[in-house]
Formats: structure tokens, sequence, C-alpha cells
């Protein structure tokens, strides 16, 4: 039960970080690509800070987490695509309702599947303390990038900045 609640947990999290990456967009490409570009550049340092990894851990582990990453936000953009039936829900068949509840389990299944599959390749490259706290790392840098937006103070992760 944790697990799935943390998994949606996550995923409510990570569209809402797309979500505001779409507000950052309204610049054009070049600003998003920048942007995207800055996160990215954030979140490698402040994973890297917060594991402490070791540079033999970091070769190990960058790989792995950056082939989840990309599998994640693939599935992410997916799943907010379909999303946007969401504003006409009033116009739906029962069926098509019926379609879209069914796909949002499915949606989470898959999320789950995903991290439990890199659950197990973390456990391979990195210490299992380690493991767990990246858990953690990320909520905090999901947490972060919230407050960034909204224009309130940074917070290092664990007191440090």
């Amino acid at each position: 039960m944790t697990n799935k609640i943390s998994s949606l947990s996550i995923s409510t999290l990570l569209a809402l970080v797309i979500f505001i990456q779409s507000g950052w967009a309204q610049g054009g490409f070049g600003q998003r690509q920048e942007r995207r570009e800055q996160m990215e550049t954030q979140r490698i340092a402040f994973i890297t800070r917060e594991l402490s990894l070791t540079p033999s851990e970091a070769k190990a582990f960058w790989p792995v987490y950056n082939q989840y990453h990309d599998k994640r936000n693939k599935m992410m953009r997916k799943h907010q695509a379909q999303r946007q039936q969401l504003n006409n829900l009033d116009r739906l068949t029962e069926q098509e309702l019926i379609e879209i509840a069914d796909a949002e389990i499915t949606n989470m299944e898959e999320m789950a599947a995903l991290r439990r599959e890199y659950h197990e390749k973390f456990k391979k490259v990195l210490p299992l303390k380690k493991v767990i706290e990246l858990y953690e790392t990320e909520r905090n840098f999901n947490r972060f990038l919230l407050r960034e937006s909204r224009g309130t103070p940074r917070s290092g992760g664990r007191g440090r900045n």
C-alpha cells in the first residue's frame, strides 16, 4: 500500500513539474530548452551532492539513472497527452469516461512497474542506503523546483547550500 501511495505521490509531483515547465516555456523554444538544460544541471548536482556519490558510484549510477529518467519522462509525456481529454469530460460518453478512468490506473501501474524495474537496477549499482536516500532526494528536488517556480527561498536539501 505504501509503495502505491509513494508511486502516486511521485507521479503527481512529476505531473506538476511538467505542468510548471510548460508555464516556463511560454517564452519560446529557446528559453524552454535553456530552462530544461538548467534543470538537468541542477538535478545532477542536487542528487550527486545529496547522495554523496563517490566517483565510482557516480560512474555506475548516472547511466542507469539517466535511462530511468528518460523512460519516466517519455511515460509522463504520454500520460499528459492522455489527460488532455479531461478538459471535455461533460461531452464524453459513459464508455469514454470508463476508458479514461481505466487509463489513469494503467498509467499508475506502468509508472510503478518502471520504478520497480529501476529499483532493482539501482540496488546493483549503489549501496542500499543510497538507494533509499535517492527516493527522498528525488522528492526533495521536486519540492525545490516547486519552491523555485513560486519564487520562495531555496533550500539545499539536508541543510547544505
